[in-house]
């Protein structure tokens, strides 16, 4: 009896070993599937991350990419600008200087046209006092003197003073030939002109307005001083 009890004892010890070892066993199985599960969950988890981290990497490569591309594109569109100021910068200036010269100019012209017309003045002050010295020389040494204006041409006829002829003091010669030179009806002039012997070559008279004037041949009158 005693030795039964003892081998079924030896032998349900032996079977609670083996299946000790083999709970402790499928306990390490179940923990190391659960483990390398758990890591590998683990793992394609980073992996998914890695690869969405890398992805958004690239797209933001690319987005530095292209700002960088635009950055250049602005700088060189600014470099551009820059330049196109510059060169209005210049072209202002260059408009103020020839603006400021043209005033200047206005300016000088205006002074010059101010002396031009005090020399005129002065001249034409002189040219006066000269004629009025000549006239007075001539009249101390009996001279005529031509006045400046157009001498007047009439043809043989009648004619008026005032009308045909203006008032004044001429000097008239004949054109060619000689003949009769009559101021009212001779009562005022009364000559055969352009015949020295027989006549004048010349007669100096004042025609007054009015007066009528008769003549057989052309003449010019001579407006004299």
């Amino acid at each position: 009896m005693g030795s039964k009890d003892d081998s079924s004892r030896k032998i349900l010890k032996s079977t609670w070993l083996w299946v000790t070892v083999a709970g402790v066993v499928i306990l390490f199985g179940v923990f190391y599937f659960i483990g390398s599960y758990t890591a590998k969950s683990e793992l394609n988890g980073k992996k998914v991350k890695l690869e969405e981290l890398v992805k958004k990497i690239e797209e933001r490569e690319v987005f530095l990419g292209e700002l960088k591309n635009k950055t250049e594109n602005q700088t060189i569109e600014v470099a551009d600008i820059q330049e196109e100021l510059q060169e209005m910068e210049k072209e202002k200036n260059e408009a103020l200087t020839i603006i400021d010269n043209k005033s200047r100019a206005e300016g000088e012209m205006k002074e010059l046209q101010k002396q031009v017309e005090t020399s005129h003045k002065e001249l034409t002050n002189l040219t006066d006092e000269i004629r009025a010295k000549k006239a007075e020389l001539a009249a101390v040494k009996g001279e005529i003197i031509e006045k400046k204006q157009e001498p007047k041409v009439l043809p043989a006829g009648f004619f008026t003073v005032g009308k045909d002829l203006p008032a004044g003091r001429y000097k008239v010669v004949a054109q060619s030939g000689f003949g009769n030179f009559f101021v009212n009806s001779g009562s005022k002039v009364n000559i055969i002109l352009g015949d020295a012997e027989i006549g004048v070559i010349e007669y100096v008279f004042y025609a007054d307005e009015g007066d009528e004037i008769e003549s057989t041949l052309s003449a010019k009158f001579i407006p004299v001083e």
